[in-house]
């Protein structure tokens, strides 16, 4: 018997990836600062991807998301603003998705489906989201400015921080810390 190759799998990562850069496109399309605190989150959450570290994931979709906070206030569309802030939440939920599977089944494990569905739904879940909160924003702002925005996507992301579970790492694989 071989032993199991504990690394992200390979569907999911490269779907947060895949959602890293598109926020890095979107968020760099209004502002340079933007897209570089961007491109610096992007390395660390790949480099946290391959190597299968939680914090380097962590960071690395932080530093996408500060870029993203930093092309929501120098730039003037609110659409790319959320379309960048669904991206990260994607890369960032998916990167620990596959961080999981990889840490509880192994990369050998057949999980395609079960990656297809978590994507699938976690996408779904972000546009129906991001459509109510812009409608919200369309039919109550009244031409405020995009700052309003960028605060409002702000406080979501605190609250996708405060009502994500995090699980001790040691729970899924039997080492101790």
């Amino acid at each position: 018997m071989s032993d199991v190759t504990r690394r992200p799998t390979t569907l999911s990562r490269a779907a947060a990836i895949g959602g890293g850069i598109v926020a890095v496109l979107v968020s760099g399309a209004g502002s340079i600062y933007g897209a570089g605190i961007g491109v610096f989150g992007l390395a660390l959450l790949s480099f946290g991807l391959v190597r299968g570290d939680r914090n380097g994931i962590d960071v690395g979709a932080l530093a996408i998301f500060v870029g993203v906070v930093a092309g929501g206030l120098q730039g003037d569309s609110v659409e790319l603003t959320v379309l960048a802030t669904i991206g990260t939440v994607l890369a960032w939920d998916l990167g620990h998705d596959a961080t999981d599977l990889g840490d509880q089944l192994g990369r050998e494990a057949e999980t395609t489906r079960l990656e297809a569905v978590h994507i699938i739904s976690s996408l779904l879940i972000g546009l129906v989201a991001a459509t109510i909160g812009y409608g919200v924003y369309v039919f109550s702002a009244g031409g405020q400015p995009i700052t309003g925005v960028v605060l409002l996507v702000l406080a979501a992301a605190f609250l996708v921080v405060a009502l994500g579970s995090r699980r001790d790492q040691s729970e899924w694989t039997g080492r101790s810390r």
